[in-house]
């Protein structure tokens, strides 16, 4: 696996206008959450990192094989990606570069992980924390997309819009809350969820007590977590996971999502 190489020694960043001198590799990325699934792509994005000229992308795919390989998937300039297809050699062996690339395509109804790096002149930088999503089953709905939660005086108010691939009418959704469990963990996979919303509306309110028994997550910034799933004639597609954000430092009703799957 090689790195590629950048000869810019300054870059800048059209979000602030402002310039940075690249003196250090840059620094992981974050938020690594899902956009849409499909059930041979899965749109992906992140927080830009200011100092990084690129990205590299690798995916791991998780089954039932004792051993799981990182794979490249692309070094892009953006900060998303629809990703449709990976290289067939592990990012550990050496690449060839007088053959094609060979690639295989994401499988339907399949876990997959996603790593991410920055890059500049420097180097790379470290890879973030892998976040798992899932290719939609033929015939299933896909998940849930654009969360919107906020703080009101009897819990949380939800709300989203329906999966963007229905595949038939939504009959309804559920909506799952990370609940407190002495034997779990800070990993997403080994989280306790109870159902706290089962309905035809793509909107919901938790209520404050269900919220008191919430698990808080600490890997980033503190936060409470929902799954949120969407089922049609055939049964429940995967669901949205999305983190929101606790600030214990301000009263402000308004709390942003952190989304994954």
């Amino acid at each position: 696996h090689r790195e590629p190489k950048f000869s810019k020694a300054v870059v800048s960043t059209q979000s602030t206008g402002m310039w940075f001198l690249e003196t250090d590799k840059p620094p992981i990325p974050n938020r690594v959450q899902l956009i849409r699934a499909s059930t041979s792509t899965l749109e992906i994005c992140w927080i830009p990192v200011a100092t990084a000229d690129a990205y590299l992308l690798q995916i791991q795919r998780l089954d039932n094989s004792d051993v799981h390989e990182w794979y490249d998937v692309a070094v892009v300039k953006g900060n998303s990606l629809v990703v449709s297809h990976h290289h067939s050699k592990p990012s550990s062996e050496e690449v060839d570069e007088n053959k094609p690339i060979e690639r295989l395509e994401l499988s339907p109804g399949t876990t997959y992980r996603f790593r991410i790096a920055a890059i500049n002149a420097c180097g790379r930088g470290e890879f973030s924390e892998p976040a798992a999503f899932k290719t939609c089953v033929p015939g299933f709905p896909g998940a849930p997309s654009s969360i919107r939660i906020s703080k009101g005086n009897d819990g949380a108010h939800l709300a989203w819009d329906p999966p963007a691939n229905s595949n038939g009418n939504i009959s309804e959704y559920s909506v799952y809350l990370a609940i407190k469990n002495s034997q779990s963990t800070e990993s997403p996979s080994s989280l306790a969820f109870v159902l706290v919303y089962r309905g035809d509306s793509p909107s919901c309110t938790v209520k404050t007590t269900s919220l008191q028994n919430a698990h808080v997550d600490q890997t980033n910034k503190p936060a409470i977590i929902f799954r949120i799933a969407a089922k049609n004639e055939k049964g429940y597609g995967p669901a949205t996971q999305v983190r929101w954000l606790q600030d214990t430092k301000t009263s402000s009703n308004k709390r942003p999502v952190d989304k994954m799957s």
